[in-house]
């Protein structure tokens, strides 16, 4: 077979199947970048969450684009998307003041600077964690699917070579 990988792909297979991958790459590209973008950087928690995640997201997407088995990357990817969401009530982005309930105070509620930065680091952590749960998933939902068909097409595979032999 030209022009395909070993899996018996071709390349415009590969690059459609792993644009959750890339787009999992850039969320965690952001996440390094967003603290200095949103100017959240005073939100020491917030800051120091997005940037260590951001880089485990970029290693696990980049992991899962060249990888066989997208299983572990992405079951990783999962837990650090739960993080994300959980991470504004847990680790106390506002040093105490916005410790509960889980919903972040909604930016055009904020009156001081202060507040105004945490519901930044607030949201965007939310935001990420719910992107990184879809993304996530979606990658894991996908390779179920293929091994799934795969495994259907060798049993059929195997059908009809016995018919054709004759024998069983």
């Amino acid at each position: 077979m030209t022009g395909n990988n070993a899996a018996g792909m071709t390349a415009p297979d590969r690059s459609r199947r792993s644009w959750p991958a890339g787009a999992l790459l850039a969320l965690g590209a952001w996440l390094v970048v967003s603290p200095l973008v949103l100017s959240t950087m005073r939100v020491t928690p917030g800051a120091v969450s997005a940037v260590s995640t951001g880089l485990a997201l970029v290693v696990l997407a980049g992991w899962a684009r060249v990888a066989r088995n997208r299983v572990p990357p992405m079951l990783i990817a999962l837990s650090f998307g739960v993080w994300l969401l959980l991470a504004p009530t847990m680790w106390e982005f506002a040093d105490g003041t916005d410790a509960w309930p889980l919903v972040p105070i909604a930016p055009s509620d904020v009156t001081e600077p202060t507040q105004t930065m945490v519901a930044r680091a607030d949201w965007n952590s939310i935001l990420a964690g719910l992107l990184t749960l879809v993304l996530a998933g979606s990658l894991l939902v996908a390779g179920r699917r293929r091994r799934d068909r795969s495994a259907s097409d060798g049993r059929e595979q195997g059908q009809q070579v016995e018919a054709s032999d004759g024998r069983r």
